[in-house]
């Protein structure tokens, strides 16, 4: 499930896990921030809860954020005349931005999922989302299929039998392209003169 959010006066898309560059908040780096200003809840396949317009706001939907560095957008150059009346001016803008990353949606009356971790880093979240559903399948998998048995054959014999375990396997080697090939075997023969005599 994703929203559509306002934030000063523009809409976003905002979706769990996702990155947003708003105008600037006055929060500190780090700190939660909820949005309230729902416009539109988009269901997904998969997802329980059904899509929702707001006329203009979805009541009791929220987006909960985390603010993850202030920063400054990139710079405008604003250039005035006034033709034949030797007025010039010249003014560079550059507009104060704060970088959001959404962690969760909320449907109306839908309870936060927990705790949120306060200094969870971007990587250790992404490895914990990874190894969580390979524990709960091998928790759900029966003992037999968990179990994974090696061969006692050495490599060679393995290999003679027609299976070639992947960690006992040689790298490939690329094989070059003949126009590659082909300069390297006629500059061997030749003097190293680098003036073409």
């Amino acid at each position: 499930m994703y929203a559509v959010v306002q934030v000063g006066g523009r809409q976003y898309r905002a979706r769990p896990g996702e990155r947003l560059v708003v105008d600037r908040m006055a929060v500190s780096e780090g700190q939660a921030v909820e949005l309230g200003d729902v416009r539109m809840l988009v269901a997904e396949p998969g997802d329980s809860a059904l899509t929702a317009v707001g006329r203009p706001t979805v009541e009791g939907a929220k987006v909960t954020a985390t603010a993850v560095s202030h920063l400054r957008g990139p710079k405008v150059v604003v250039f005035k005349y006034k033709p034949k009346k030797r007025y010039r001016r010249t003014m560079g803008f550059r507009a104060e931005l704060t970088e959001l990353r959404i962690d969760e949606v909320l449907a109306p009356g839908q309870e936060p999922a927990g705790e949120r971790r306060a200094a969870a880093t971007r990587r250790s979240s992404r490895k914990a989302a990874v190894v969580a559903p390979e524990e709960d399948a091998l928790q759900s998998m029966p003992a037999e299929a968990a179990q994974v048995e090696l061969p006692d054959e050495p490599p060679e014999a393995v290999a003679a039998s027609g299976g070639t375990p992947k960690a006992t396997r040689a790298p490939r080697r690329r094989r070059a392209p003949a126009s590659e090939a082909a300069p390297e075997a006629a500059g061997d023969g030749e003097g190293g003169g680098g003036d073409g005599s």
